[in-house]
């Protein structure tokens, strides 16, 4: 006959294998769904959950604070595995970029066709003025009109750009003005009046971004974006560029 502490053993693997399979069903769920979803008590979930997350086997997002199977937990869908992984190595550095900086910064992937908001990190003191930034995860933004956008353009052949913009009907003008501003600058601006998501923040903002390599390829970009009266993109270039290149140099090293 099987012990207390053996039976408790096997309860809590159960427990934890059903929220992994959950979550292999859903792609994503906070603490209330995954409680509603296993009729566990919240307290237990959280415990499960924080086990979990602590030996790798699930992910917290940083914006919207709902959970995910980590890069080592996917199976059969390359493409979701890598996004995954990139996401799980760039936390770290976002969270200082944000925090030393005082402004949103943005993961995006690019796949060669399009590019997709992966990660956001709002420092404490923006926290009051995003409470929504969450719906930007997930989203593709504009190559053209964003900052995240014309940072990967920026690093790209010129055969490649004019695929791009076949492929989006950008008109030449555009497409011109966005190569010309990368290059002469050496980082994505984001186009003012022109917003480059389908959802909108209640207020206007300014970016500025980098490309993102690996293997010698471009595989997205890191954002830094702010609310328009906190100040003009020349201040924000001066103060901050450097440390956006310092961060996408090291995210570069670690994900070689």
């Amino acid at each position: 006959m099987a012990s207390k502490v053996e039976t408790g053993s096997v309860r809590s693997v159960e427990r934890a294998l059903a929220i992994v399979e959950l979550l292999g069903q859903h792609q994503a769920l906070g603490l209330e769904e995954l409680h509603y979803l296993t009729g566990l008590a919240k307290a237990t979930v959280s415990r499960m959950l924080l086990t979990l997350q602590e030996q790798g086997w699930i992910y917290r997002g940083l914006s919207d604070r709902r959970y995910r199977l980590s890069a080592r937990s996917l199976f059969g869908d390359s493409r979701q595995r890598f996004k995954r992984q990139l996401v799980e190595q760039a936390v770290p550095w976002l969270l200082e970029l944000s925090a030393r900086t005082g402004l949103v910064s943005d993961l995006s992937s690019f796949d060669g066709d399009c590019l997709e908001v992966l990660e956001s990190a709002v420092p404490a003191v923006l926290r009051k003025r995003y409470p929504s930034n969450s719906r930007i995860v997930g989203q593709h933004a504009s190559l053209f009109h964003s900052a995240m956008g014309k940072a990967c353009l920026g690093a790209l052949p010129s055969a490649e750009i004019e695929r791009l913009a076949q492929r989006e009907q950008v008109p030449s003008e555009d497409r011109q003005q966005a190569c010309a501003q990368s290059l002469h600058l050496g980082f994505g601006q984001r186009t003012e009046g022109h917003w480059e998501y389908p959802v909108r923040l209640p207020f206007l903002i300014r970016a500025v971004a980098l490309p993102l390599q690996a293997e010698g390829r471009v595989i997205g970009s890191i954002a830094l974006h702010w609310p328009m009266d906190l100040g003009c993109v020349e201040q924000v270039r001066n103060r901050h560029l450097g440390l956006l290149a310092d961060t996408i140099e090291h995210l570069q090293k670690t994900l070689a």
